[in-house]
């Protein structure tokens, strides 16, 4: 059984809009035994529908459509499919007095503008749609199926779930697939892939994806024997533990939720290059607050000086002034641990130091790490990798506690 995804709208092939219904679909159909096999995305043009449509029905059993179900003119989608399959699109009074009764509920008429949304292709099944007014709708074309709904996230997703996930799982057999991740710091993939090749069984079916100073290996266990997936696990433990971030397909703020909680450290921050950026990403760990004090945005070095309350600031030596900020967040908050970071994002250097340098101090009153690297790529890369690099630092220190 194979499935594709066609995303419709002009407005992500432009960049005014991230596909994340893509990564979305994906990683649910893949956490459900389900694997996507093709993906289209084309403009709001009714030519351009049509023939997606009918390339992606070719080879795939289970088709899904994303945006283009909206009141305004640009969206075609409902119709231009119900066109191609020569089905008429029949007014679905129901719908329609829903959608009226929601805009009334709100002190409000409904456009007339709001009414091709109540169309629905005839024989087709209205799937409910709990977050928006425009249904989902499949289609039964001799045992291939199209799903076609919204575009918007907040409402895409939930059909995926409600709708999708229980009528594959009903009627097709799952993926055989059974991917085991391990995701790597401070490797470079392809030096890491050369020594994994050294032991890595034959037939594995293994693949990487370098972002940000993080290296995501995954491989597919049923590639090869329980025996070698074992051994070969076992053998990535020893050659790199150090440098293991985790044995789960996790974002590093969720590794470093995790360990926080695990440890019911409390934890304060003090940023000047990232702005904020890591208390961002821990924040998105849920029940975080219990380990989380605080954080200092110290930009300038006018802020620096309020937070030292310090005459004698010599700004110029960061390793230096890494350690006092650091020492003045564990007095601030009472964290039992604290994190520095300082650095050049560019792209024209302010200081002595060139751009992409960063030092990061963490210290728990008894015992300080200060440590500096040099980060590659534009402002936002270095911004990025900053935070990667500070996190995972945060981790060693935390783990080297225990």
């Amino acid at each position: 059984m194979k499935i594709g995804f066609l995303t419709i709208g002009t407005e992500i092939l432009l960049g005014d809009t991230v596909n994340t219904n893509l990564t979305n679909l994906g990683k649910r159909l893949n956490d459900n035994g389900f694997k996507l096999e093709k993906e289209l995305t084309i403009p709001d043009h009714k030519e351009e529908i049509d023939q997606a449509l009918k390339f992606l029905l070719q080879d795939c059993d289970v088709v899904i459509t994303s945006g283009g179900l909206g009141p305004t003119e640009d969206d075609i989608t409902k119709e231009t499919i119900a066109e191609s399959l020569s089905l008429d699109l029949e007014l679905d009074e129901d719908h329609l007095e829903w959608m009226k009764e929601r805009w009334k509920a709100r002190g409000l008429i409904m456009p007339d503008t709001n009414v091709k949304q109540a169309y629905i292709p005839a024989s087709s099944e209205k799937l409910l749609n709990t977050q928006g007014t425009a249904p989902g709708i499949k289609i039964n074309l001799d045992n291939k199926f199209i799903f076609i709904f919204p575009g918007p996230p907040r409402e895409f997703i939930p059909l995926i779930e409600d709708e999708l996930i229980p009528f594959l799982n009903e009627n097709y057999e799952k993926d055989n697939t059974d991917y085991q991740f391990v995701m790597f710091f401070n490797q470079a993939e392809s030096s890491l892939a050369a020594e994994i090749d050294k032991f890595k069984p034959e037939g594995l079916d293994i693949a990487y994806l370098a972002s940000k100073g993080i290296i995501k290996l995954r491989f597919d266990k049923n590639s090869v024997s329980n025996e070698q997936a074992d051994m070969f696990l076992q053998n990535i433990s020893e050659k790199f533990d150090d440098d293991i971030l985790s044995y789960e397909n996790i974002t590093v703020e969720k590794v470093l939720g995790n360990l926080i909680s695990d440890s019911k450290l409390k934890i304060s921050f003090v940023e000047s290059i990232t702005g904020g950026l890591i208390s961002s990403l821990l924040v998105k760990n849920p029940g975080i607050s219990k380990y989380f004090i605080g954080s200092d945005i110290v930009y300038t070095n006018e802020s620096k000086h309020l937070l030292l309350n310090d005459e004698n600031i010599n700004f110029d030596d960061w390793e230096e002034l890494t350690y006092n900020l650091t020492e003045s967040s564990l007095n601030k908050y009472k964290s039992n641990v604290a994190l520095t970071i300082l650095g050049e994002a560019g792209p024209i250097s302010s200081s002595q130091y060139p751009v992409g340098t960063i030092f990061i101090c963490i210290s728990n009153g008894e015992k300080t790490v200060i440590s500096d690297h040099k980060m590659n790529g534009n402002r936002a890369e270095i911004l990025e990798r900053a935070a990667n690099k500070a996190q995972w630092e945060l981790i060693k220190f935390i783990k080297n506690l225990y």
